[in-house]
């Protein structure tokens, strides 16, 4: 199959060689790209960990002066893909979440304490979950630091993904945030491309992402049981294996 990947650059290519790896062709096609803006270091006096809830957030602290010594500290990630990327990096205690931000709350609670001291929070500009609001229910303090933004790219590259469309030139693309699958529907709107859009599939990280391509009847969604890119890569491969079997039960019905 041939599929759109729409993730930044910094991760596209990854998820592109997992594609390969499954006998597809994918097509990198970012519509978000990241932009990490200069920081002073980090105030980590006090801090008993670190929250990252995405790999662009682990390249923002990357970036800044205090890394070394945030390195020292507790990392609790959302999923296993950012915290594959901390350990690569050189943290050595890190606490996963289960793919969604919200998972990570009561794992938080369960490793720290409030007493202990502030917990550091990295983002993006946009979220697509609060973390703080119940941390800080909790009794914890959650001081917030934006350290990159996902800015959308230039409108010419909206109107060539709504040509890719017209040209029926993908079977499925990838959509691995709420914002980027609401920029998606945009487009299809905004370009009159519902009817070629409802002719492929649109494989969706998490139920959260589909409901922001609700406004577009008749999309055929399909969401990964877990929000964990492993078992994407599943559900992708197993609507490769229906695909093809469905393909040749054409042929067969067809030589008769």
């Amino acid at each position: 199959m041939r599929i759109l990947v729409t993730r930044p650059p910094e991760d596209a290519e990854r998820q592109a060689e997992q594609l390969r790896a499954l006998g597809h062709t994918p097509l990198i096609y970012p519509l978000l790209e990241i932009v990490f803006p200069k920081l002073t270091p980090l105030e980590l006096s006090g801090v008993q960990g670190v929250i990252v809830t995405s790999r662009n957030g682990l390249r923002g602290l990357q970036a800044n002066q205090s890394f070394e010594r945030a390195k020292a500290l507790p990392l609790y990630c959302v999923g296993e893909g950012t915290a594959e990327l901390a350990a690569a990096l050189g943290f050595t205690r890190v606490i996963s979440g289960q793919g969604r931000a919200r998972d990570l709350v009561p794992v938080i609670c369960h490793a720290a304490r409030p007493g202990d001291g502030a917990l550091l929070y990295l983002t993006g500009q946009h979220l697509a979950f609060d973390l703080e609001t119940p941390l800080i229910d909790a009794g914890f303090f959650v001081p917030r630091v934006i350290c990159y933004e996902a800015r959308e790219l230039l409108p010419h590259h909206a109107e060539r993904l709504a040509e890719i469309l017209r040209q029926r030139e993908i079977n499925g693309i990838i959509l691995m945030s709420p914002r980027t699958a609401s920029i998606f529907a945009r487009i299809i709107k905004c370009f009159k491309v519902e009817e070629e859009a409802r002719a492929i599939t649109c494989y969706c990280y998490s139920e959260a992402i589909a409901k922001s391509l609700e406004e577009i009847d008749g999309l055929t969604i399909a969401i990964s049981s877990h929000p964990k890119e492993t078992e994407l890569t599943k559900l992708i491969g197993a609507a490769s294996i229906q695909e093809t079997a469905l393909a040749e039960l054409e042929r067969a019905l067809g030589k008769r």
